[in-house]
């Protein structure tokens, strides 16, 4: 947020909005474990709208931003290892009858 140089009501929704990628990101690596953990949809309204797109009975796409910019070269790798963390969830959608 300090280079986007948010301030007031942009700051505070920035908040909001990284705590639910964080929250994401937490239930993303609860379902590529197998060790049976509990996995937080709860934590995030963001998570509780998509528990079912995320293990359930549906197909996902993730679609990953990456910047060419030298200068945005931390956040695009901790993209794309994000985005590798992602394509270990096995969603396994079945047609409903």
């Amino acid at each position: 947020q300090k280079r986007a140089g948010s301030t007031g009501t942009r700051l505070k929704e920035a908040g909001h909005i990284n705590r639910s990628l964080s929250t994401l990101s937490a239930v993303v690596n609860a379902l590529t474990k197998k060790d049976g953990r509990h996995v937080p949809y709860r934590d995030s309204t963001l998570t509780h709208l998509l528990r079912d797109s995320l293990g359930g009975n549906a197909r996902t796409t993730m679609v990953a931003t990456v910047s060419p910019s030298i200068d945005d070269g931390n956040e695009t790798h901790s993209t794309l290892r994000y985005a590798e963390r992602c394509k270990k969830v096995a969603c396994r959608p079945v047609i409903n009858e």
